[in-house]
């Protein structure tokens, strides 16, 4: 049986002693593991292991510590939360490092796959606190992505495509090929202004777009629904060898690995436009900017932009 954040959160809940007692979970699986409290109301995840563990970084969300006890020359490897406010996310987390590394056919296995996962835990939750993308910037990758597949559509070379994806690696607009520079936003299907974000942003001396996803969130049955797992599996599955090595590396720096939560939203794309950018779109740029403004954002009202809007 699939283990779940509920499930584990009501076995936590369950340990009477929050001082050092552990209870064993999930016995159908290549590695002992442990749930209970390290000290004092701090969570933790232990598993046990016969394979010798190297020694595992800690993060500024979770101390790990591995030993190998006296009793049983066995090792242990431990995952205790040090942020309150990442309670609920840690239960998620102890569930996604536990099957991810189910379907191992070893221990050693099962143990390199689980650390591989907490080290990719970690990355994320230092990009974001809460540890889950919030709807905002799924919405903002879910635009990314269909621009992307789009590109991947045109025939060009998908290893080509995907490191033009330049503003997963903090560039200032999304994407950048040798036909232009694209900068990609996701509103609503009623919305009629879009925000610029930086003066930076649509700051190019080159041509470019703007391009316009109206994307709402949706019923699951409608017809072209689709949540932010599925485009990235679409993706996937079109990708092998670097290309594919590329994207999860892109994903990653964006701050998203592949869990349930991201199954459960469907959204919808209505439209899209696309409006040229070049010397005489009205956008402000670092030069038109007062040199002592550090940072500015900006609405473009899309409806008085119809002289820019491609066919």
């Amino acid at each position: 049986m699939k283990l779940t954040p509920e499930n584990l959160q009501k076995q936590w809940d369950s340990i009477k002693y929050k001082d050092g007692g552990f209870l064993q979970i999930d016995t159908m699986h290549p590695l002992e593991w442990y749930i209970g409290y390290q000290s004092i109301s701090q969570k933790t995840l232990l598993l046990v292991s016969d394979t010798e563990i190297d020694i595992i970084e800690s993060s500024k969300s979770m101390a790990v510590n591995r030993r190998r006890r006296e009793v049983d020359n066995r090792w242990t490897l431990s995952f205790e939360l040090l942020r309150d406010e990442q309670q609920d996310v840690f239960a998620i987390l102890c569930c996604d490092v536990i099957e991810y590394s189910r379907a191992a056919t070893s221990e050693k296995e099962a143990l390199t796959l689980a650390i591989s996962r907490y080290r990719q835990w970690g990355k994320l939750l230092e990009l974001q606190r809460g540890g889950l993308m919030n709807e905002n910037l799924q919405k903002g990758l879910l635009g990314e992505l269909l621009f992307l597949e789009e590109r991947i559509n045109l025939r060009e070379f998908a290893l080509e495509a995907i490191q033009g994806w330049v503003g997963a690696d903090g560039a200032d607009q999304d994407f950048v090929y040798s036909d232009g520079w694209f900068e990609v936003k996701c509103i609503g299907a009623s919305a009629i202004g879009v925000t610029i974000s930086s003066l930076e942003q649509l700051d190019c001396s080159d041509a470019g777009e703007l391009v316009i996803k109206r994307v709402d969130k949706t019923a699951p049955e409608r017809s072209g629904a689709i949540s932010l797992n599925d485009i990235v599996h679409r993706i996937s599955s079109q990708l092998d060898g670097e290309a594919l090595d590329l994207f999860c590396a892109k994903l990653y720096s964006y701050g998203y690995i592949d869990l349930q939560e991201y199954s459960e939203q469907k959204y919808y794309c209505s439209a899209t436009q696309r409006y040229r950018v070049d010397d005489s779109f009205p956008r402000i740029t670092r030069k038109m900017a007062a040199k002592q403004i550090a940072s500015l954002r900006y609405e473009l009202n899309l409806p008085s932009l119809a002289e820019w809007l491609k066919e």
